[in-house]
């Protein structure tokens, strides 16, 4: 694994706040090559919640909200694995919400 990477997240940049636990189960699921962090964003946003936006030529997109910002997460996943893994982000993000 590269130098930046510990437990499948990539971790040269920040985070959202509560947003790296998340991260690193999701770098567990079967088939999740890498999870790679990416811009944050002021917005209006309350509560916590990941999602997946939509399919890259990678893998996924996610979107982190988290108290004000919101962070672009993208996932390395084989095409095969995709749907599986759509699937897990959505059982695990009810979890979280919960949290």
């Amino acid at each position: 694994m590269p130098k930046h990477f510990r437990k499948g997240v990539k971790r040269e940049h920040h985070f959202l706040r509560g947003l790296e636990k998340p991260l690193e189960e999701i770098a567990q699921i079967q088939g999740v090559k890498k999870v790679i962090p990416g811009r944050i964003y002021a917005s209006d946003s309350r509560g916590f919640e990941i999602k997946v936006s939509r399919e890259t030529k990678t893998g996924l997109k996610l979107i982190a909200k988290s108290d004000g910002s919101v962070q672009e997460v993208f996932l390395v996943v084989d095409r095969a694995d995709r749907e599986r893994v759509r699937e897990w982000i959505e059982v695990l993000s009810e979890e979280w919400k919960k949290n």
